[in-house]
């Protein structure tokens, strides 16, 4: 080969890992945004599992103060206690609901996620090939203009 056609392949594959490292980049990218969807999502569930939480606690201490303090007036609160009940079980249920639909968004973020690292995984293995093939031409290059080197003749001293 010469030291041409070596120059050339050096200079095709300087722009090919150029390419490749423009890849892993984005793709990179693609994958952090992937993983901060995911925790934006964990943080939906986390706040909305607290939400259920806190409205079983509310009926719970519905129910409790029913029996306990307000029970002797349960009469002329059974209508107020009632409705309290229902709207606190509505709005239980829905954010069970909502919780369903957030875990499942989760899950879709998760599995967006793991085929991001994926393709971000292959393009770093694209970018390393394609660095080693540019060393290899660098090398064959430089091993071409050695071997020139070595065959010229050394320019001739004049003699004294």
């Amino acid at each position: 080969m010469t030291a041409v056609s070596h120059a050339q392949q050096l200079a095709a594959a300087r722009q090919l890992q150029r390419l490749r490292e423009l890849r892993e980049r984005k793709a990179l990218q693609a994958y952090q945004r992937a993983e901060l969807d995911v925790r934006n999502a964990q943080q939906l569930v986390q706040e909305r599992e607290a939400q259920i939480r806190e409205l079983q606690d509310q009926r719970l201490a519905l129910q409790r103060s029913l029996i306990g303090e307000y029970a002797a007036r349960l009469g002329t609160l059974a209508a107020y206690a009632s409705a309290a009940q229902e709207v606190l079980d509505d709005q239980l249920e829905r954010s069970e609901y909502a919780l369903i639909d957030e875990e499942e968004e989760l899950f879709n973020a998760q599995n967006r996620s793991g085929a991001a690292r994926d393709a971000w995984l292959h393009a770093v293995a694209q970018h390393q090939a394609c660095t080693t093939l540019r060393d290899d031409a660098r090398k064959g290059l430089r091993r071409e203009q050695e071997m020139r080197l070595d065959r010229e003749d050394p320019p001739l001293r004049p003699e004294p």
